[in-house]
This record gives C-alpha cells, sequence and structure tokens, in this order.
C-alpha cells in the first residue's frame, strides 16, 4: 500500500478499511486552523482521548476548544461519532431481538459502559421476552434514586409492554449497587407488581463487568 497517498486518496484506491483512526477523524476535520495541520490536530485529539469510545464521550463544547478543531469540525465528528454509535446499535439489536438473560441485557446495553453521567434506561417486552422498545428514562441523574417509577411504567404502558428490565451505568466502572439503587429496584418492582407489568431484573452495568438483581450478584465480563 502506498503510505504517501492522502486519506481522501488512500480511501479511493483501498476502501475506508485501510484508513487508521487518525486518518479516518482528518476526513471529517477536513482543515486545521493556522499553525496547526488537520493532520496535527487529529493527533492531539488521539493523544488525549486515546480510544474513540472516549472521544465519542467528549461534548461539543470540550471538541470545539481543542486545538486545531473548532465549532463546524467539532460538529462535524460529533456527527460521524453519533453515526458509529448508532449503527452499532442497531446491528446488535438486529441480531438480539429478546431478552432471556441479564447478559443480554448488559449486551444490548454496552454503550452505557463509556457514558460519563449515570443513566437510566428500560427494556420494555412482550409476552414473550420480544424487545418492543428501549428508552431512556433519565440521562445525567446525579443517582438512580431520583427515578420515579411512573416515568417507566407510563412509558410501559404506552408500549403495551407485559415486563421490563432497568439497565443503568455506574460511570466508577464498579458495579456493586448503592443503598439507594436497592431501595429504588424495590419501589420499582413494588409498583410493577401493582399495575401488573413486572420488573423481570434491575442490571448495573460497571466496566467489564455487571450486577443482576434477579441473580444478586456481580459478574465479571472476560473480554
Amino acid at each position: 500500500m502506498d503510505e504517501e497517498l492522502l486519506p481522501r486518496e488512500k480511501l479511493e484506491k483501498y476502501g475506508p478499511s485501510s484508513l487508521t483512526d487518525a486518518e479516518l477523524i482528518a476526513l471529517i476535520i477536513r482543515h486545521g486552523v493556522k499553525g496547526i495541520n488537520v493532520f496535527e490536530a487529529t493527533q492531539l485529539l488521539l493523544d488525549e482521548y486515546k480510544t474513540l469510545p472516549t472521544l465519542e464521550q467528549a461534548s461539543l463544547k470540550e471538541l470545539s476548544s481543542k486545538k486545531g478543531v473548532g465549532r463546524v469540525s467539532a460538529i462535524n465528528l460529533k456527527a460521524a461519532l453519533e453515526i458509529g454509535k448508532r449503527f452499532h446499535l442497531q446491528k446488535l439489536r438486529e441480531k438480539q431481538d429478546k431478552i432471556t438473560s441479564p447478559y443480554e441485557a448488559y449486551n444490548i446495553c454496552q454503550d452505557m459502559i463509556h457514558l460519563k453521567s449515570e443513566t437510566v434506561r428500560a427494556i420494555f417486552l412482550d409476552s414473550k421476552l420480544n424487545i418492543i422498545t428501549i428508552k431512556n428514562i433519565s440521562n445525567g441523574t446525579a443517582n438512580m434514586s431520583m427515578v420515579h417509577p411512573r416515568d417507566i411504567f407510563r412509558e410501559a404502558i404506552i408500549h403495551n409492554s407485559i415486563s421490563l428490565i432497568i439497565v443503568h451505568n455506574h460511570p466508577s466502572g464498579d458495579s456493586t449497587p448503592s443503598i439507594n439503587d436497592v431501595e429504588i429496584t424495590k419501589t420499582i418492582a413494588e409498583s410493577g407488581k401493582i399495575i401488573g407489568i413486572p420488573m423481570n431484573d434491575h442490571v448495573i452495568i460497571g466496566k467489564n463487568e455487571y450486577y443482576s438483581f434477579s441473580m444478586g450478584r456481580r459478574v465479571e465480563i472476560n473480554e
């Protein structure tokens, strides 16, 4: 392969898989600014964020402030990273259309591993445990205790859900449930019994691990 080719020429000749992460980002950013070219700006980003999942978590404001990037390039980069994330999730959900175990709940919500703030998600299921839809109940909530069961079961009723699974992440990477996690899980489970829409499980996602309330233990993921 001709290493002297610019990223655009390299893509045309050999396809997108031939490009490095740095070259792909350079194509999105397109140009640098005075005193720093696009390749230098791209390398600075990768030096700081290390991986694409970590880069994806950077805010638009944060990216815009980086040397050689700017607002327009940051917008383009955020859009491209979001497309990549959605593609991955859609492919994953095409392969997995039902949830029959805590691991499957963890697997389909793997994107939550890299979230910097605590997010609560509900997986709504039909009578055969097929996924009806997956909804974010809260984004950036201080802790799980701030979630109200009515917000969860309102969505469950709207989507004619027979049962549901709650999933939330611990940005610390430690999936061990807090006292608040335990209490709100009991509250949601009790509400589900009253309404007639049971909560099958509550899964807490950590780094290379998850905690399942239905199993009552933490499970490590060997990658």
